[in-house]
């Protein structure tokens, strides 16, 4: 040798453990590749071609040796020469350049070799030697011995593994590092036959990848780009069980390797192929070929250049993924519809539902998508505030200045809208969440919700509340004007409203309607009631009970928790009691032969007055406060707009539904 080798040894870039492993043996069975393929030629090679792989454990299971046999062409003087020169460049035009042997001395401290080729028109000699390429001379003790036709081909037998690189493996993990290292040689139908020994069964390599790999399409694409050339793509089906390694991936292949894995599967989902199989696709041509590296583990191409490779395989493996691609997007729409659904205001970057699908990544989660929108959304409600800074800092008016400004109050004006939408949208679910008390909550024994449920969704209890706690209840599922009182007790004792003694609770007990106090006016004191939903029997006379409230109300002065005078109720302040219950048949029965004994003209309530308390009174069903509620918010919903069609039906239908289940 005339340079360091054993430094060229140390310094190889070869990974540890159990991939330096199976990477001595990819060398070993690629230089039998290329040996059978000149012994037999290009189109008889993989017919006539047998490559066996066999290892052997010691009785510790450690491992003794690994043995690559073929039946190629043999070390003639001609290659044993260039075996004995290292960086060869010998086999280089069929995918050979003798750096295996270094990684086999990595990894290996014996290398012994036999091999037999034929000599003139019938003759044929064996060779046997040790290989050690950290000597001057690396072919020792050669042996030279007459040979037999039916035994020419090499034999390469790795043994002594040094105790840093040893490592365990079994026939499986063998087959699917062997499938997945020359993956592209099986697919291309030019690897020899290729036998894992292992045990007492040997396992046909070829076979078994065969058995669990269906090839659906192949094509020829032509990169001007650098002069890059034609690439030949591969598209297949692979069993998901044979590696992860190439599931779900673009493979760039040179010379017979896998040399780069491109993972596609979460860009395109394909976790979730109909199928149950994983797609692979498989890029081979001339220039990935000649711009491999000397270890055939990267190329040595230009950044541009593989980055414009990559762009044309991800291009043919999403044409040739269509079909499931229209799934993804048929799932994506559903994601995106239900979004805006959920938050109008994200509509503001979607005119078009099937365009604005078209341009994801038909991978992307549900998750990805909502991230996508609310960006959208945020630079959206930038770009609109940096306008009116910039307006507002302009000091000369301009022709177009009024223009701008009334573009802009129209933005801003239909993002309002937008908010207001998902408001109502809100307001919605809340409905459903309210509705939904109104059943079983246990089914067996057939019991409901306690009305405190439904009185903590309406108000908080244990609460005095203003109109500025607008967020911390959802009154207007009864009636919208009970926000607009100044001030408002949950479940609270009168005693606590200065009314001393009187540990009586009513549910709610409203005072000053719409935010403000009249002097020498008698505004109306409103009173709310609820009852356990499905009651049949009514544990107590709610009317009784709510004229009981407004008797001790009567003539007092109410304060709120600082002592400050909320409201001085005199012996003509007019009260409206509001009853909320389910209408079953014992509650009509009561309520018939009670002062509120009148059914409104829908027949879910009942309505009267006290004259002797001058107090109105409403018997209200829960179906019909929500229903009312939902009849009112769909209203104000549609004439909102500004949503997508598809969106506004989909919110029409999911709301019609439930109002005609109402009814």
């Amino acid at each position: 040798m005339k340079f360091d080798i054993n430094g060229r040894i140390d310094n190889l870039r070869v990974p540890s453990n159990r991939t330096a492993l199976s990477y001595s043996i990819y060398e070993a069975v690629s230089n039998a590749v290329h040996a059978v393929e000149e012994r037999f030629g290009v189109s008889d090679f993989a017919k006539r071609g047998v490559i066996t792989v066999s290892i052997d454990f010691d009785k510790n299971k450690n491992l003794k040796h690994v043995a690559v046999s073929d039946n190629g062409v043999g070390l003639n003087e001609k290659h044993l020469k260039s075996f004995e020169t290292c960086d060869t460049r010998e086999k280089e035009s069929i995918g050979g350049r003798g750096v295996g042997r270094l990684i086999w001395a990595k990894v290996f401290r014996e290398i012994i070799v036999r091999s037999t080729y034929e000599i003139g028109l019938d003759g044929c000699e064996e060779v046997r030697f040790s290989f050690d390429p950290r000597r001057d001379e690396s072919l020792v003790d050669i042996e030279r011995l007459p040979g037999k036709v039916d035994d020419v081909g090499t034999q390469i037998i790795l043994g002594a593994i040094r105790p840093d690189q040893n490592a365990a493996i079994g026939k499986g993990p063998l087959t699917r590092q062997l499938c997945h290292h020359f993956f592209p040689m099986f697919i291309a139908g030019g690897m020899p036959k290729l036998i894992a020994a292992i045990g007492p069964s040997p396992r046909d390599i070829g076979g078994y990848l065969a058995e669990r790999v269906e090839k659906q399409q192949e094509q020829k694409e032509v990169l001007e780009f650098n002069g890059i050339g034609e690439l030949h793509i591969t598209h297949v089906y692979v069993e998901k069980n044979i590696s992860q390694g190439f599931s779900n991936a673009i493979l760039l292949a040179a010379q017979g390797r896998v040399v780069e894995t491109i993972e596609i599967g979460q860009k395109f989902a394909l976790t979730g192929l109909e199928n149950g199989k994983a797609y692979v696709c498989v890029v081979r041509g001339n220039f990935l070929d000649t711009n491999v590296d000397q270890e055939r583990t990267s190329f040595k191409a230009s950044q541009a250049e593989l980055s414009a490779i990559h762009e044309k395989a991800l291009e043919a493996a999403e044409t040739f993924l269509e079909p499931h691609i229209k799934t993804l997007r048929k799932g994506q729409k559903r994601i995106v519809v239900d979004l805006l659904q959920e938050h109008p205001q994200l509509a503001v970057s979607v005119d078009d539902i099937d365009g604005y699908v078209q341009k994801l990544t038909p991978g992307m989660s549900d998750e990805d998508i909502g991230k996508s929108l609310f960006t959208v959304l945020y630079r959206h409600e930038k770009k609109v505030k940096a306008d009116i800074s910039s307006i507002s800092a302009d000091a000369n008016a301009s022709e177009n200045r009024q223009d701008q400004i009334d573009k802009l109050v129209q933005r801003v004006s239909e993002d309002a809208k937008r908010r207001l939408a998902e408001y109502t949208i809100k307001r919605h679910q809340i409905i459903q969440l309210a509705r939904s008390l109104l059943r079983y909550s246990d089914d067996e024994k057939k019991s409901y919700h306690w009305e405190k449920t439904l009185h903590e969704i309406i108000c908080p209890m244990g609460k005095m509340l203003s109109t500025k706690d607008y967020d911390d209840h959802n009154l207007w599922l009864v009636d919208d004007l009970l926000s607009y009182y100044s001030f408002f007790a949950s479940d609270k004792a009168m005693s606590a409203l200065g009314i001393d003694g009187e540990r009586k609770e009513p549910d709610l007990i409203f005072l000053n309607p719409y935010g403000f106090r009249r002097e020498g006016t008698n505004d109306p004191v409103v009173v709310v009631e609820f009852k356990r939903p499905g009651d049949e029997q009514l544990s107590s006379d709610p009317v009784d009970q709510v004229l009981e409230y407004v008797e001790k109300l009567r003539s007092k002065t109410v304060r709120d928790q600082n002592g400050e005078v909320v409201s001085e109720i005199g012996e003509e302040t007019p009260f409206e009691c509001i009853i909320l219950c389910d209408l079953t048949e014992g509650a009509r029965k009561r309520f018939k032969r009670s002062l509120a004994q009148h059914p409104t003209p829908d027949g879910l309530g009942y309505y009267g007055f006290s004259p002797n308390h001058k107090a109105s009174l409403r018997v209200l069903s829960y179906k019909k406060v929500f229903r009312d509620a939902e009849l009112r918010n769909q209203s104000f919903f549609q004439k909102l707009g500004l949503l997508p069609e598809e969106v506004r039906a989909a919110l029409a239908a999911a709301t019609q539904v439930v109002t005609e289940a109402a009814e």
